[in-house]
Order: C-alpha cells, then sequence, then structure tokens
C-alpha cells in the first residue's frame, strides 16, 4: 500500500500528467481522423503484447526487429535473440508500454490498463536492480528510457481501476530505483560525451520532479546544459556524425522541454535552447525528399517529420513546422493533447528556401531543389568519424532525382561481431573512392577502428545552374597518398564525381557507387543505363580521359536494423592513373545522351595539357551541350589560361554551356 509519501508523488503525478478520460477521448478522436494507420500500428502492438508477443516495429525503436517472439509462459526479461543484446535492450526499454495506454484510449478497454500493471509488477519483481542484471536489463540508457516511457504509459491509465494502490506502489517504488541507478551513475565521463548522458538524465530530471527530488533535478539540469555545450558541433550536429543518434538526442532535449513546461522550470539559458533549435534545423536540412534522416553510420531509414512537428511547437517556429506534417503528428497528440493540436495549427508553417546548405562541423552538404516529395537532392559527407556510430564514408555521395533515391549509403543491419557489421562499417560499402582492395581504415571491432585518418574542410558554392562541391581526405597518407573529390551538378541533369590521388602512384584506384533498391542497371557499349521508377539515366566512366573499367553487381543495404536486402553497385577502376571521373546524365526519353572527352588546350600558347595535367569533356543531352574542365594541378606556370572548343577561363574547376556560345568559362574553383 502506498505510504504518506509515497501517496503525495502519486496524486502529484496524477495531477500533473495525468490524463483524464476527456483528454484520452479527445486524442483517440485526432489520431483516428489524422492518423488511422498510426493506430492500427498501435493497436497491433498492444494485442501483440497482451499476448506476449514482441516484435519492434515502432518508428523510432533503435533496433528493430523483424520476427515476432513469443513467450508462452512467463516474460524472459533477459531473452536474447539471434546472440544479439540489442533484443534484450530493447525489450526492456518498454517503448511498447505507450502503446497499452494509447490503446486503452483508442478503445476504452481495461485489459490493456491490466496487462500493463500485470507486465510492471512482473519487471520490478523478476529483475531488480543488481550488479548481475546491469549487463542486459540495468544499463543506464535503458533506466533513462525507461523512466520516461514508464511515466507516458502510465500517465494515460492512472485514472483506471486497474491501477490499484499496489500497482502505484510498484510504479513508484520501480521509479525510485530509477533515479537512484542514474543519480549514482559511475560512468559521468562517458554520460558527458555520449548520448548515453543526455537520455539518462533527460530520463533522472523528470523523476526528480515526479519524485520531489531537488537533488535529481539540480544533477541532470547540469549534465543536460553541459552535453549541449560539449556535444552539439557548432552547425547544430550531434558530435558522433550519425543522423539517427543525433535525433535521439535531440529527442531527448525535447522531453525534457515538455516536461519542465508541466512543472514550471526553466532548465536551459536562451543561447541553450537556441542550440537545441540549431539541432532540430539539422534534422530539417538533412531530410530527405521522402522525409527521413540520411543512412549515414548507424542510421535507419527513420521518418523525421514527427520529430521536427513536435520541436515546431515546443520551439514555436514556423520553419520547423515547414518541415514537418501539416497535422501535429501521432504521438505528440497523445502528449499534447486537443490543445497541443490546436496550438500546432495555429502555427503558421514558414517555407525554406531550396538551395546549398552547408554544415562545416560536421562535414555536410546538401543541395535540394525544392521541399517536395519529388525533388531533386544531392548530399555529400566528409567529416570526422565522430563515435562508435560512425562509418568510413568520408566523401560519400547521395543522390536523388524526381524524388527518387538513385545513389544510397547501405545503412547499418547489426551491431553484433559477425561480418556483414564490418562490410557495411567500410569505406567500400559507401560511394567513395579508395585503392583497389585498401581500407583507408580497417576496423578493429564492432565499434572501433584501427585509425582515424583526417578530413580536411570542403567547399561549395553555387553559381547559377551550377553546383560544385569538394572535399579531401589523409586515409591514405601513411601510404604516402592524398585523396580529393570533386563533384559538379549541372541544373540536375549532369552529375560529375571526380577523384584524384596525390603523391605515390597508387596501383589501381576504384569509384564505388550504391543505388536505391528501385533502379535497375545495364551496360551497353561502354555506358551504363540506369532506370528508376520515375527517372532513366546514363552513365559513362574515364580514367584521364580513356574509357574506365566498370563492373556491375550487388551489394547489401540495410534500411533498418536487422533488415538486409540487396541492391545494385557499380565499381569504377582504373590502373596506373590518379583520377577517375564518372559521369551521370539525366535521360528523358528518347532523347541521346553523348559524354566524349576533350583535350584542355592553353588559350595562350596552344599548348595541349595531358591528361594528367588536365581533362575536359563535353556532355549532350537533348539539347543541353556543357562542357567542363578539371585541372589537376594549380593554375600557373604558362598553363593558366586553359579551355576547350575556344572557351577558356583561369580556374581549376569551370563549366559551361557551349549551346549558348559562351566567352569564357564559368569558375567553379578557382
Amino acid at each position: 500500500m502506498l505510504d504518506e509519501r509515497q501517496r503525495t508523488q502519486w496524486n502529484r503525478f496524477r495531477e500533473k500528467m495525468g490524463v483524464s478520460a476527456e483528454k484520452r477521448a479527445q486524442c483517440a478522436k485526432l489520431s483516428r481522423e489524422h492518423w488511422p494507420e498510426d493506430c492500427k500500428r498501435t493497436m497491433k502492438t498492444a494485442d501483440e503484447v497482451l499476448s506476449h508477443t514482441f516484435l519492434f516495429q515502432l518508428p523510432w525503436d533503435m533496433e528493430q526487429t523483424q520476427e515476432p517472439v513469443r513467450f508462452t509462459g512467463e516474460i524472459d526479461w533477459k531473452y536474447v535473440l539471434h546472440e544479439d543484446p540489442e533484443f534484450a535492450y530493447q525489450m526492456n526499454r518498454h517503448r511498447y508500454w505507450i502503446c497499452l495506454g494509447q490503446a486503452y484510449g483508442l478503445t476504452g478497454e481495461e485489459m490493456y490498463v491490466k496487462e500493463l500493471v500485470s507486465q510492471l509488477q512482473d519487471w520490478v519483481k523478476r529483475v531488480p536492480w543488481t550488479e548481475e542484471n546491469e549487463g542486459l536489463v540495468w544499463r543506464t540508457l535503458e533506466a533513462g528510457l525507461r523512466a520516461d516511457y514508464w511515466v507516458r504509459a502510465m500517465a494515460l491509465c492512472a485514472d483506471s481501476p486497474a491501477v490499484t494502490e499496489e500497482a502505484a506502489e510498484a510504479f513508484l517504488e520501480g521509479l525510485e530505483v530509477h533515479a537512484k541507478r542514474l543519480y549514482d551513475n559511475p560512468k559521468t565521463g562517458f554520460s558527458r560525451k555520449s548520448n548515453w548522458g543526455v537520455m539518462e538524465f533527460a530520463g533522472l530530471y523528470l523523476l526528480g520532479f515526479l519524485l520531489g527530488n531537488e537533488e535529481y533535478v539540480e544533477r541532470s539540469r547540469w549534465y543536460l546544459r553541459h552535453g549541449l555545450h560539449v556535444q552539439i558541433m557548432d552547425d547544430g550536429m550531434q558530435w558522433e556524425a550519425s543522423p539517427m543518434y543525433h535525433n535521439e538526442v535531440l529527442m531527448a532535449y525535447l522531453e525534457v522541454l515538455r516536461v519542465a513546461e508541466i512543472w514550471g522550470d526553466e532548465p536551459f539559458s536562451e543561447e541553450e535552447i537556441q542550440v537545441i533549435g540549431k539541432m532540430a534545423a539539422v534534422t530539417m536540412n538533412l531530410k530527405t525528399p521522402a522525409g527521413c534522416q540520411p543512412m549515414i553510420g548507424d542510421s535507419d531509414d527513420t521518418d523525421v517529420r514527427d520529430l521536427l512537428s513536435e520541436a515546431a511547437l515546443l520551439l514555436e517556429s514556423g520553419s520547423l513546422k515547414a518541415g514537418g506534417f501539416e497535422n501535429l503528428d501521432y504521438e505528440s497528440i497523445w502528449l499534447f493533447g486537443q490543445e497541443g493540436f490546436e496550438e500546432y495549427r495555429g502555427l503558421k508553417a514558414l517555407e525554406q528556401e531550396a538551395g546549398l546548405v552547408e554544415l562545416p562541423s560536421s562535414g555536410q552538404v546538401v543541395m535540394r531543389s525544392s521541399w517536395e516529395r519529388d525533388a531533386n537532392m544531392l548530399y555529400f559527407i566528409n567529416g570526422p568519424l565522430g563515435g562508435g556510430h560512425g562509418h568510413q564514408d568520408k566523401l560519400h555521395i547521395g543522390f536523388w532525382m524526381d524524388g527518387e533515391e538513385v545513389m544510397t549509403d547501405s545503412g547499418r543491419y547489426t551491431y553484433i561481431d559477425v561480418p556483414v557489421r564490418y562490410e557495411l562499417k567500410a569505406a567500400r560499402a559507401h560511394n567513395v573512392p579508395m585503392i583497389r582492395g585498401m581500407e583507408y581504415a580497417d576496423s578493429k571491432n564492432t565499434w572501433n577502428y584501427e585509425a582515424l585518418p583526417q578530413c580536411f574542410p570542403n567547399h561549395a558554392c553555387q553559381k547559377g545552374e551550377y553546383l560544385f562541391v569538394e572535399g579531401a581526405h589523409g586515409g591514405y597518407a601513411d601510404r604516402g597518398i592524398f585523396v580529393r573529390r570533386r563533384i559538379v551538378e549541372v541544373a540536375w541533369d549532369i552529375l560529375a564525381v571526380s577523384d584524384t590521388f596525390y603523391g605515390t602512384m597508387p596501383e589501381e584506384i576504384i569509384q564505388s557507387f550504391h543505388f536505391g533498391e528501385t533502379i535497375g542497371l545495364s551496360e551497353a557499349e561502354g555506358r551504363v543505363l540506369g532506370q528508376g521508377e520515375k527517372c532513366s539515366f546514363v552513365m559513362r566512366a574515364f580514367a584521364e580521359g580513356e574509357e574506365a573499367s566498370v563492373e556491375l553487381g550487388t551489394a547489401p543495404v540495410s534500411r533498418h536494423y536487422n533488415q538486409l536486402g540487396q541492391t545494385k553497385e557499380l565499381v569504377v577502376s582504373g590502373k596506373k592513373v590518379r583520377t577517375l571521373t564518372t559521369f551521370l546524365v539525366r535521360r528523358r526519353g528518347d532523347q541521346p545522351v553523348n559524354i566524349t572527352e576533350e583535350t584542355v588546350v592553353n588559350g595562350v600558347n596552344g599548348r595541349e595539357l595531358t591528361p594528367s595535367e588536365a581533362e575536359g569533356y563535353v556532355i549532350e543531352a537533348g539539347s543541353r551541350k556543357i562542357g567542363l574542365v578539371l585541372l589537376h594541378q594549380e593554375v600557373g606556370n604558362q598553363a593558366d589560361y586553359n579551355g576547350i572548343r575556344g572557351v577558356y577561363g583561369l580556374g581549376r574547376t569551370m563549366v559551361c554551356d557551349l549551346g549558348r556560345e559562351p566567352d569564357h568559362m564559368t569558375i567553379l574553383q578557382w
């Protein structure tokens, strides 16, 4: 039975965070009206949980599963599926208990509350905090998440007759243990720099108010503020370089803002709230045409528009609303109710201009034609590795045409120590240049690498319909080689990717390209033909002006944890050369596409530059005729005014529209 202190805590919880029957009915009505598919998913999950069947496929389940696990007797809270402890971690986060609360709101059926109470009491009794239970059940990350999820679930059920005093006692005693575990966290150094710490102390922050413990609140405030100053780069990206964990950290901070509003606290300064806003802006700027985060590092193909909707509401940002949903998202309806729904509806969406966005601290560049689902988009990353969730993706490129993903990242699939984990983390799984058969940083284990090669600052510029992006890294420095990638994009119809290896002559260099699952590839007359559901294109590759070798094959792709498929792969290669240049040109209907090499000529003395000095190309697609010049050295020494077909300039990377008879090159890089 509840003692006096617990009764005070319980009454305070119900008053501050409990959802009344009237508010549940409002949430259910709005959810059925605006998010019927989410309601179906909630009911499916809740009904599975009733039968002790666990399948983790909620959108923000960090480690989803693809096969159900059913317990016919007692639930084994320490169960490990296929030798992957992530199943146990995910099961013991109890995110699915929120679905029980939502199902109660959608149906009014007490059986969902009874199951929540039964599982909570069973869990508290059978897996108490002990050092023995720490590894699978009581990691501090799960403790922080559980604290939040328990409160969200119980808030939806607190007035149910199924929540007896014994159930409330188990709930509060369980949260007391969680709070002590989080407060006594021995790994404070790790927590200060890791996404774990933010999620841990977001949970303790909530518990501090619910349990009436100011020490918990104060310690949480300090760590949460510290995280904003230490973990968030100047461009707004969380330092671990994975969009998924960036967004998990953002979600934790948004939950702190929500809890602070409920309890009348101000945990952050205005400057710190602006940092949270910058984090949300990063999520928006990285959003793909489908509305998802890019699968960079250990990231899944997860829709971020719900997160942007919640951020827009909490931060009162019309700009963020433009990246979210028209109506408040499903989960936020249950958190903020009809009042939040109406407030979001009254927030005016401020559509952002499309175009070029640079995130210099994290080494990311995004260019998009619009914010619509049929947009064209280019993504480039050449930044620091970050934490254990980073992959060797320096100089990686992603590309979308008419909203269709043409070039993709390969994803993560698993964290366990198996070959595919290393395969998907490796540079070879990304759209990058490499020395044949040589990773520039081999994996040491599932979380660490043998080396941390440096990347160098990127450069990007847009001039009219021309986009230029450049990046470089020293991953092969111990072999005396420096790698530079240049990308030129023209009006979303022409993409050129040129990679140069400076220093010691490599035996053989390659470019790897991985394609979205809807893209089919075929080879014909030295060209690669690409066909998707929306787009068609031609690819041709050169090794210092000569035809490069191309190999078509397949490669693994993982859009969600524990999910593995196959996609098309193209490998371009050249021996005893320093530069590979690959073109991708949109094909409209039956229009001809021609990509030809042109000798670069000096406009002062008429000297023809060798392919190792410079390359020139003419790309013809329908009525378009574009000239491109790539110098592989500095301008100067009587090689300082160069061009093709009588059009000259003084840059290292230059382009022109030959169909308009230009009198000079447009210089994208001096």
